[in-house]
């Protein structure tokens, strides 16, 4: 089976298109597993119904040049499962503004539960011809034979690591990041950001973030690979379910494509690298985001 790079430049929010194919029987343990929010460097995190969310605060810049500001920037996975005590959590936290990169369809079939106070920008990243949601899915019910024959052999590995050089290359996707980028310039308090999964999309626009502002590349990665611990506990169920439905008879077929690694984030810095020689050169190139708005960026997230 070929697969074409459009598609592949559209792997996201796996784990939830996975429960989508069969949310009727999704038994109540799977769906509903009590995950305490990692933590940011800073003493405390968000602590609300998405077990991938979290305070950006308290990792350092080279140089002497301070730290993220705890409470200023938040990452998180999809906020469709807020309770009214999370909602309030995120009021508490001061939260203005919420991004939300994902497509149409998965905002369609799990919308975020945000309080009336905070409102949504949409700035979906995947390609609209070949939205991997659906795709994903759609390979669930395929069976295991498909399955091996796509994420077989390092196939799932390779999907991920293309998809990450294509958040690079495409010029909407890019054009998004820039957009959330001056959103967290511009907006008068804390901006919380958020995919499906809070991974992968939410993963590479916290690391142009963080190297934005100056954060060592070692602690960029260590961010990013948090969100295998994360979303263990709640992969592992629906692993664990797709197996019960007879659907999936290798389960480490789907590891790659619901995780991160090292070597994913590595294609978005080497494309980064390729296409315009150096980081700054994307962010002023590739992103069009000015010295002013940077600074801007600096001046409200680092102490």
């Amino acid at each position: 089976m070929t697969i074409s790079r459009a598609v592949r430049g559209t792997v996201t929010g796996l784990a939830a298109a996975l429960i989508a194919v069969f949310p009727a029987t999704l038994t109540p343990a799977a769906a509903d597993i009590p995950i305490s929010v990692l933590q940011s460097p800073k003493s405390g995190s968000l602590e609300i119904s998405a077990p991938n969310a979290r305070d950006l605060g308290g990792y350092p810049t080279q140089g002497g040049g301070g730290k993220i500001k705890p409470g200023s920037v938040y990452r998180a996975d999809a906020l469709n499962k807020l309770t009214a005590a999370d909602q309030q959590a995120l009021v508490t936290a001061g939260i203005t503004k919420v991004i939300d990169f994902r497509s149409p369809v998965e905002r369609d079939q799990n919308p975020d539960q945000l309080p009336g106070s905070i409102p949504a920008v949409h700035l979906p990243i995947y390609d609209p011809a070949n939205d991997f949601y659906v795709f994903f899915g759609k390979l669930v019910q395929g069976g295991p034979e498909m399955q091996q024959e796509v994420l077989g052999n390092g196939g799932g590995a390779k999907y991920m690591s293309d998809y990450y050089a294509w958040m690079i290359s495409d010029a909407t996707a890019r054009s998004q990041f820039a957009a959330a980028f001056t959103e967290i310039a511009d907006s008068p308090g804390p901006v919380l950001y958020h995919c499906t999964a809070g991974k992968d999309r939410t993963g590479l626009m916290s690391a142009i973030l963080m190297s934005a502002l100056g954060v060592p590349r070692g602690q960029i990665y260590n961010d990013f690979l948090a969100s295998n611990a994360n979303l263990a506990a709640s992969n592992q169920a629906t692993k664990d379910y797709l197996v019960s439905t007879g659907k999936v008879t290798d389960p480490s077929l789907f590891d790659s494509v619901l995780g991160v690694s090292r070597e994913f984030l590595d294609s978005a810095f080497n494309q980064i690298d390729a296409s315009y020689g150096s980081f700054d050169n994307f962010l002023s190139s590739g992103l069009g985001i000015d010295a002013a708005t940077v600074d801007a960026v600096k001046a409200k997230l680092l102490d």
